[in-house]
Formats: C-alpha cells, structure tokens, sequence
C-alpha cells in the first residue's frame, strides 16, 4: 500500500462475503459472474448499515472492471461514484473474421448488450444516480449514453507505486541483461490476442528477421496451432517459444529486447505495457481500446484497425522500422509517461480534483 495505517487511523475496512451456502459451488473462475451478483448484493446490505452508523457523503462501488456487472451501492442515500468501468473493449469488427466462431459469437453478444445491457438491467439507473463514472477506455466511454457523458472521467484501472518504479530501475541495469534488437511478445494465447498476427508479421519481415528474434512468453489453448504457424515460415528458428516463465525470468528477456510486441485487439490496463515502459521499451500495438489510453505515437508504434492481412503489413514494417531506427527517446518519452502519468499518486490527485468539483 502507497500509505501506512498510522497515516490514516480513521480508514476503516469491514469484510463481505457471500455465505458458504450460497457459494460453495464456485471453484476458481467457474460462476465468478453469480458470485459476483451475489456478493454485490450482501455489500449493498452491510453498506446500508454503515450509513445507518456514520455521516457518508460518498460511495465508491470499484466493480470487476465491467459494466455490465450490477451494483446497488446507487440505491444509498449519498453521493455515487462508479468505477473504474470497463466492458467496452471488445475485438474491432474489422477482425471478426479472423475469429473463431465461438468468439464471434462472444463479440456479438457483447455489442448487442451495449444496446439491451441484459446481464446488467440496473446499468441505466446507477448512470443516472451517479455524480462521477470512471471509465477505463474510450470503448466504454462509447456504453454510457450521450446525456451523461459529461459526468466520465477517464482513467485506466492500472498504476503503478514508487516501489515498481525503483525495482524496474534495478532490472534496467542488470547487468546480465545484454541488449539487443529482438522483439518480445507474451501473455496468455487465447484468440483475442492475436499472437499468431505476432507470428505472421515476423515472419513476412525477411529483411529483419534472420538477424533476429521473436520471443514468445505464454502458454494457452493455442500454444499448439502457433507452433505449427510459425513452422511455415524460413525464419522459424529464430521464433523462440519459452512456454509460461516466472516473471523475474520474463523481465529479463523484456529488458534486453528492443521493443514489446502487443497484437491483442482488446486489453484494458494491461501491466505488461507498464513493465515495457519502465523498461523503456517502445510498444508496437493497435490504436485501440486500452493501448490507445497508455500508449502514444511518440513512445510506441500505433498500427490503425484494419483486416488481418492488411494489419500484418503493418506490423511488419513497423518491426522493421523499430529495428533500424534509434529508440532511445522513445524509451525514455514511455519512461516519463509511465512515471509521470500513471502513477498512483497522480491518480490519487485525479481524483481528489474530481470530488472537489463535485462537491
């Protein structure tokens, strides 16, 4: 935690939990979408006895990210903040047909619930009670109806501490790390993230790619098809897949190559855009949905939505862009950004400012 508990004695935690009979199903992730309706309504029955007790002049409902999840906490007599949201972000249309077709359909119910919120009924009246909705991205900016657009603030649900900041100092300069100009892509390979457009754009880059690498870091219901994919091309050997690694031994491979490489069509605040930009690794990425929120054209490579064919042209050429040029400056504009602009400090300060204007 940013503060101590001697700092804050008056900052209270009460604990909610959904009753053992009522949960004993959930394993995991399996039914976390009941849990989650369930839980909230056992917290909207303890914060009612809470304001019974004490003078609130704001509730807070921080939500799973999604907005199509309920909170009652709008039902409270008190001012409502909402957020952070997000729910918004889903694969660009332009990308559908590179889908499979169970994730077409999963990207077709999520556009049509941004018309009829059927998992979320109470959406619109806890939009209307709310003094402030924090929404992650532009996407789900896009969900909150016109009339109350005015009451969003925009703010990524992911910072970072003055602790990440000193650790990711001491990776930097390890000197173990020997720099070079391979390319880094990781996370969990599910269709969305699109590693095998990593795989095709390195893979159609022959004037790069014999000279270096594309690290693969990550396991997933894919792994297999991605190895076969990457077998089509000459340079395949120098498509390295490490399967699933600690996270010291990936920020070890993340500091020594020239840039992060993120084709997923969807994220929010991915932590693996901040780990790169304290590394001071531009990011190679689409402009859209969360990547657009961190990630600017002075830091990072912005590839427009398109078709798949066409998105791997350009992803191939800004592998070979990065390659050539000098990105230095890059590296440090995404050091400043990050250290600057995301840290829970400046968010902190955000949003003291918008609960002074709302008062």
């Amino acid at each position: 935690a940013e503060y101590s508990k001697e700092q804050y004695p008056n900052l209270l935690f009460y604990y909610c939990d959904v009753p053992r009979y009522l949960s004993f199903w959930k394993k995991g992730q399996k039914g976390v979408h009941l849990y989650y309706f369930l839980w909230q309504l056992y917290c909207y029955k303890l914060a009612k006895k809470i304001v019974k007790e004490y003078s609130i002049d704001y509730t807070f409902a921080i939500t799973f990210g999604n907005i199509w999840m309920p909170s009652f906490m709008y039902k409270l007599p008190c001012k409502f903040i909402w957020g952070p949201l997000g729910g918004g972000e889903g694969v660009p249309k332009e990308l559908w047909s590179h889908l499979t077709e169970k994730q077409r359909m999963i990207e077709k119910v999520r556009h049509f619930n941004m018309i009829f919120p059927l998992t979320n009924p109470w959406k619109n009246v806890a939009i209307r009670k709310a003094c402030l909705l924090i929404v992650r991205t532009n996407d789900t900016l896009a969900c909150i109806p016109p009339r109350y657009r005015n009451k969003c603030q925009l703010m990524i649900e992911t910072g970072i501490s003055q602790s990440d900041i000193e650790a990711f100092k001491a990776v930097g300069t390890n000197p173990n790390s020997e720099l070079r100009n391979d390319f880094l892509i990781c996370g969990k390979m599910v269709p969305y993230k699109l590693f095998d457009l990593a795989i095709d754009a390195f893979g159609n880059a022959d004037e790069i790619n014999r000279n270096v690498k594309l690290h693969i870091v990550g396991d997933g219901p894919l792994m297999s098809s991605l190895k076969r994919e990457a077998q089509k091309y000459e340079a395949s050997t120098n498509i390295v897949f490490h399967g699933k690694l600690s996270r010291k031994e990936t920020l070890e491979i993340m500091a020594s190559c020239k840039a992060l490489l993120l084709t997923s069509a969807r994220e929010g605040g991915s932590w693996v855009m901040f780990e790169a930009m304290l590394l001071k690794k531009p990011i190679i990425c689409f402009d859209t949905s969360g990547m657009t929120v961190v990630v600017n054209r002075e830091m990072g490579y912005m590839i427009p939505v398109c078709a798949y064919e066409e998105a791997i042209v350009h992803f191939k050429q800004a592998l070979i862009d990065c390659y050539y040029q000098d990105t230095t400056e890059m590296g440090n504009r995404a050091y400043w950004r990050v250290t600057e602009q995301f840290t829970w400090k400046a968010k902190i300060e955000q949003m003291l400012k918008q609960l002074d204007e709302n008062n």
